[in-house]
């Protein structure tokens, strides 16, 4: 994708006078997946891919993680949680007090401090903790009993609810920015309702909610998620960038013509999904890339 986009990164970068070092420095970043280490460059050419970036170094840090984490006890594993989410929440709110960024008076002293928004939102330490984050509630639910499977819970639609329903307080005269409520509330929600819905999938009568998620339509957009996050970046640039869209469209696209630019997105990641990621040659390769990370992990995660 990025090689089939790179000719429009550097046209827009040539419109934009941009020397040709700049462009080389930055199309290096984008193939090595090294973006999200310069706050400057975090979101060049194919913005959501700076993901990538901080999971890549995220990656390289499990065998020394995961031998560790996996000797934690529930009780261990929830205060290691509760640790990270107070850890996280300091820093985003320190980041929103020094530049007053929130969510109705934005980045007041921005020119202040330029930076400090993209080492809040992609640096990769801070992917690194809410990954990290992640494999201690799944330590958690791996240490569940048979007495623990037959204990009443509240369904998972309920967190699920709560979760989505916290994006709302941006609407308040709290005035909270999206980094606090993701830190202080959707996070810790959006975990209890994947390890709800993880206990309802192994119970013998699963909720609404688990028997949808796990319908064959919801399965098949699933599949399709990751050629989706690869690919909206690039399209919306097409119809919404300024650069590119006033150049090809004499504007850029209206909101009545949203429905269409999702529905591109859909078909071309149902052909990216089938044509490449499900490629014999993609699931072989990746097939040794798996087998070669899992001879050196074996074991990480088991209890011994």
């Amino acid at each position: 994708v990025l090689s089939l986009f790179t000719p429009m990164f550097l046209q827009v970068e040539k419109w934009f006078k941009t020397p040709w070092e700049t462009s080389a420095f930055r199309a290096f970043l984008s193939f090595t997946m090294l973006q999200a280490w310069f706050p400057k460059e975090a979101v060049i050419w194919n913005q959501p891919a700076w993901f990538f970036s901080a999971l890549t170094f995220s990656n390289f840090t499990m065998p020394a993680l995961l031998p560790r984490l996996a000797r934690l006890s529930r009780s261990g594993a929830r205060k290691l949680f509760g640790a990270m989410t107070l850890f996280s929440v300091v820093q985003k709110l320190s980041y929103s007090e020094v530049s007053r960024f929130h969510s109705q008076q934005v980045a007041v002293n921005n020119t202040q401090t330029p930076l400090l928004w993209n080492l809040s939102r992609f640096h990769p330490f801070w992917a690194l903790l809410e990954m990290t984050m992640g494999i201690v509630s799944a330590r958690e639910v791996m240490l569940d009993s048979d007495e623990d499977a037959r204990i009443s819970r509240a369904s998972p639609l309920v967190y699920f609810i709560a979760a989505y329903s916290s994006l709302l307080l941006r609407l308040t005269r709290f005035d909270f920015n999206d980094a606090i409520i993701r830190s202080c509330l959707f996070v810790p929600l959006y975990t209890k309702f994947l390890k709800s819905l993880h206990r309802e999938c192994l119970s013998a009568q699963p909720s609404a909610i688990t028997r949808l998620l796990s319908a064959k339509p919801m399965t098949r957009l699933g599949s399709m998620t990751f050629s989706m996050f690869i690919l909206h970046g690039p399209l919306g640039q097409l119809f919404y960038k300024k650069a590119v869209a006033h150049r090809l469209w004499g504007r850029t696209m209206p909101p009545i013509f949203f429905p269409v630019y999702l529905a591109l997105v859909l078909l071309l990641s149902h052909l990216m999904t089938e044509r490449l990621v499900k490629s014999k040659a993609v699931i072989f390769s990746a097939g040794q890339v798996a087998q070669w990370l899992a001879d050196r992990t074996e074991g990480m995660l088991q209890d011994k």
